[in-house]
């Protein structure tokens, strides 16, 4: 599995912890945290446990300071570990994707992900779940099709597609250019032309508020207004930046949404799991208050002998 764009994610925008889902005010989710509390409350002290696809620690970033668990992380891109190093202290970490994980058969006691193991497919489940040690159990929160999150992301890559369709930073950098020549009656003119372009934003931001469609809008409009202010170069640079901004957002949003398994996708990694070893094997989706759509599979089993 290759890391492409992962690290330069993490390296740029990740550092903070990722979070996929998060509370109203933006911080980690109390359902998440409820849940992964229970998760835990049932370990012994000493419980050897892996969070595969870590990201930054998001699971972690819910245990105690006075856990006495034994904590590993694995993650494809080293930029992601480095910084739950930073966020959680005596974490062991090793770079590896979810489908070829460097350990022994039945090396933990608890294997866990949240919203990272199925980018690497459905094979990374068994992979994971060869690693349970017998009495352990694997608990995972899973990307859900057509749930909270990924009608989300359906909504805001509909957008972002949008702008690259009809070359909105193009435009904006050619009347940002116009606009700096001194000759305004083209400005004029091409200020005109940008109009539909701004409408059609516009209507975007009313069927999806958050996304890059609604922070490019008001970023350049707030750049071209107050442009006796800046230089030329200035406005231009950011334009630039946030079409290759654009780019980014447009590759990781399409593959949240690849990663988003259906019942079907569920029910064949059930069967896995069960097919290597391990019992009581329950996909269920995951719903928290306030949200009509769950917002992930909660997918657990266990490893009786």
């Amino acid at each position: 599995m290759s890391d492409t764009g992962w690290s330069e994610y993490w390296e740029k925008d990740g550092a903070a912890g990722g979070e996929v889902f998060v509370s109203g005010q933006g911080g980690r989710h109390p359902a998440l945290a409820e849940y992964w509390k229970a998760v835990f409350a049932g370990l012994s002290k000493g419980a050897r446990i892996l969070d595969v696809a870590s990201g930054a620690g998001s699971i972690y970033a819910h245990l105690d300071a006075e856990h006495g668990f034994d904590l590993h992380a694995t993650d494809i891109a080293a930029e992601a570990l480095d910084a739950l190093s930073e966020r959680i202290a005596g974490v062991t970490t090793t770079v590896a994707g979810a489908d070829e994980l460097p350990f022994e058969d039945r090396s933990f006691d608890l294997v866990v992900s949240q919203f990272g193991i199925e980018y690497a497919g459905s094979e990374a489940f068994a992979e994971a779940g060869r690693l349970v040690n017998t009495g352990g159990q694997i608990v995972a929160l899973v990307h859900i099709e057509d749930g909270y999150v990924d009608s989300n992301n359906k909504a805001q890559l509909a957008e972002a597609e949008m702008l690259q369709k009809i070359e909105f930073v193009e435009h904006a950098i050619d009347l940002t250019n116009r606009a700096f020549s001194g000759n305004k009656a083209l400005t004029d003119h091409t200020e005109q032309a940008f109009v539909p372009l701004i409408r059609q934003v516009s209507e975007a931001i009313q069927r999806c508020p958050q996304g890059i469609h609604a922070y490019l809008l008001a970023g350049f409009k707030k750049l071209y207004e107050g442009r006796r202010q800046y230089r030329k170069s200035d406005v231009v640079g950011w334009l630039e930046e946030m079409n290759k901004e654009l780019s980014k957002t447009l590759d990781r949003l399409s593959r949240m949404r690849a990663a988003a398994m259906s019942s079907d996708d569920m029910a064949a990694i059930v069967a896995s799991l069960e097919a290597h070893g391990l019992s009581y094997v329950l996909a269920e989706p995951f719903a928290t208050e306030g949200h009509e759509k769950p917002i992930a599979w909660s997918l657990t089993g266990k490893r009786l002998n």
